[in-house]
């Protein structure tokens, strides 16, 4: 469904999107390593805001929830529900698999939130 092509673009191409919307797939688990990235483009940490979301029934969820986690951990990353204090969040849907039922709603709620609705 196109996560780990978000991280992707993320990885390589910071310099041209703001908004990330990730959901349900993992590029790594290695916090340090999508440090780096942001690290070595120039950017700062409030260049960029990612929202991820997944649900907790997804075969992908654990190591989704692991990368965020991870990332949760290091300096450039920001954990907040708000552009203002943060550049990461993360939307925990409970039963939620992964099919496109669930990608509409997480979607809908990462647009809605970017345009603030």
């Amino acid at each position: 469904m196109g996560s780990v092509a978000t991280w992707r673009t993320f990885e390589y191409c910071l310099d041209y999107f703001r908004y990330f919307m990730p959901s349900s797939g993992s590029l790594t688990t290695d916090g340090d390593y999508m440090a780096s990235i942001v690290e070595k483009s120039g950017h700062d940490w409030n260049d960029f805001f990612i929202f991820a979301a997944s649900g907790t029934d997804d075969f992908a969820y654990s190591s989704f929830k692991q990368q965020i986690d991870a990332m949760r951990e290091e300096d450039v990353f920001h954990y907040a529900d708000n552009e203002t204090e943060g550049n990461l969040y993360f939307l925990e849907q409970e039963g939620g698999t992964h099919n496109g039922r669930y990608a509409e709603q997480y979607f809908y709620n990462g647009l809605c939130w970017i345009w603030n609705e």
